[in-house]
């Protein structure tokens, strides 16, 4: 069975806006893996997911946000989660991504003048 994901980035200034739905498993996580790395060859200064349209994520999942987490660090870049559903909230909170990534409820929290 394929898994449906959809990634759509939008760019403004030096932040992008990776905006993901659907389902990110096993399946579908190389997906958002490869447009993650893309958009950090551009170097922006401000990376924000938008899991608000995320039906559901499992564990290589949360190792793509996670690596993609890493990688933003590392090139001076920062880094930050819009809260999913209920599924998606529970399990950034029992992985404690939540403690260590910053997750916000809307993208303009972390976007500012920057808005897409």
């Amino acid at each position: 069975m394929e898994s449906q994901l959809r990634v759509e980035v939008h760019s403004k200034g030096d932040a992008a806006l990776v905006a993901v739905s659907g389902e990110l498993d096993l399946a579908s996580s190389p997906v958002l893996e490869a447009e993650l790395e893309r958009v950090g060859g551009a170097d922006p200064t401000l990376v924000v997911v938008d899991l608000r349209e995320l039906e559901f994520i499992d564990s290589t999942g949360l190792s793509v946000l996670v690596r993609a987490h890493q990688r933003a660090q590392e090139a001076g870049s920062r880094f930050g989660l819009v809260n999913g559903p209920s599924q998606v909230q529970r399990l950034l909170s029992l992985t404690g991504i939540r403690e260590r990534m910053t997750v916000v409820d809307t993208p303009e929290e972390l976007l500012g003048e920057n808005e897409l």
